[in-house]
């Protein structure tokens, strides 16, 4: 999927290179062999190019583990642009997503591969907002290939380790607003993952980002820093 955007490239407009700052909390609690949640906070500086703005969003789900490779989830998200430029300055997302993910180890490295599928009704940018707000339905399918490896082995079960971690993911839409454009984004990420124990590991990502913009109607060339807190808890009672 890396390959993705030299396919489509030469049927867009780039942009000049924006940047951004990610900052994320995420929590993967398993309750039982079968049943677990999961939930993330997120906080992204230019949430909504071209214009000033930021964004914040929550995700909560639910997942099932159909073995200890294999994990179906499901759940609800909102997600919330600051612009300063408008009248309107908050414009919702309310986002139903589906979610397979399945983890293959390997000899010297972890391959996961994870397809989702989200319903998505978004709030329409107008500068003069009516009294009643209107909603924009799309339909958004993602796949993400991603790599990790150790760097710095534990020395004990639960001790400190270092990893690498690689991955790209390619997005797809189809519904309103969107232009002529099936193709939505390319995300490509490199960088370590700091895990002082196995319940806890802190993401320093480089993600360079290839996003379609139907205002601009040309690809924008985002240069993102992702920050990422992974909590993981396990329940579950120990036989």
């Amino acid at each position: 999927m890396i390959f993705g955007m030299s396919i489509l490239k030469p049927n867009f407009t780039f942009s000049q290179g924006d940047t951004q700052l990610w900052l994320t909390y995420n929590n993967q609690t398993r309750l039982s062999d079968k049943w677990g949640y999961t939930f993330d906070l997120n906080y992204r500086t230019r949430g909504f190019f071209p214009f000033n703005s930021t964004l914040t969003a929550a995700r909560v789900g639910a997942n099932y583990f159909v073995n200890n490779r294999l994990r179906i989830s499901g759940g609800y998200a909102w997600f919330g642009t600051y612009i300063s430029d408008f009248d309107i300055n908050w414009l919702p997302e309310h986002r139903l997503w589906q979610q397979i993910q399945w983890t293959i180890p390997k000899s010297k490295f972890q391959l996961v591969h994870r397809f989702r599928l989200e319903q998505r009704f978004r709030q329409e940018l107008v500068r003069y907002p009516a009294t009643d707000p209107t909603y924009a339905y799309t339909t958004r399918a993602r796949y993400m290939i991603q790599l990790q490896g150790l760097l710095l082995p534990p020395k004990t079960p639960d001790g400190f380790q270092l990893s690498w971690q690689a991955a790209n993911e390619i997005m797809f839409h189809s519904g309103d607003i969107i232009s002529s454009q099936m193709f939505n984004q390319n995300r490509t990420l490199a960088g370590v993952v700091i895990s002082p124990s196995r319940k806890f590991d802190f993401a320093v990502l480089y993600q360079l980002i290839m996003q379609y913009q139907p205002v601009l109607d040309k690809v924008e060339d985002i240069h993102s820093i992702r920050l990422t807190a992974f909590h993981n808890l396990d329940y579950r009672k120990k036989r």
